[in-house]
């Protein structure tokens, strides 16, 4: 007897082979992929592009926070990129104590309808703790880690902390 599917499995992925292969080497698989797409879809929570209207979303599981950029044309969601890191995103709990430098970003959160805002944030990783000036939307918090901060200085700092 065949098990059922859960909700996420049945998000149909369109990749290319040069999709397939990125994801490959980062180690993500289709059905992590899958889930963060089934999230963003389900709870609205994500990123349109002011550009190109492609959305961007999260999620995080467990320890490793999977990232995916897509668009959707009927049943089927294109797959741009996707990538991940372990940081923790931390905020005060308000984002009314951000420090904001007024910069802004092609992303607007779809959720608030809103523009990310350059704002100072939090990352954690281990028992280490980074302010850092990253886009966020000021309406609910949501913190944007792009896919060059996440394959470049996140996993650069993710690796000397963990060589301690």
């Amino acid at each position: 007897m065949k098990e059922p599917m859960n909700s996420y499995e049945q998000i149909v992925l369109d990749v290319s082979d040069e999709g397939e292969r990125l994801l490959e080497d980062r180690l993500i698989q289709r059905g992590d992929v899958q889930r963060v797409i089934h999230h963003a879809e389900a709870t609205g929570k994500k990123l349109v592009h002011r550009g190109t209207g492609r959305a961007l979303a999260f999620y995080r599981p467990k320890s490793v926070t999977y990232w995916v950029e897509y668009s959707q044309n009927g049943e089927v969601f294109r797959v741009f990129t996707a990538y991940s890191h372990r940081m923790v995103l931390k905020s005060s709990g308000s984002t009314k104590e951000w420090v904001k430098s007024g910069a802004g970003s092609d992303w607007h959160c779809d959720q608030c309808r809103t523009p990310l805002e350059v704002q100072t944030v939090r990352l954690q990783y281990m028992q280490s703790i980074f302010p850092i000036n990253l886009p966020a939307c000021s309406g609910c918090g949501f913190i944007l880690i792009d896919e060059e901060l996440a394959i470049g200085k996140v996993a650069e700092a993710e690796q000397a902390l963990e060589d301690k």
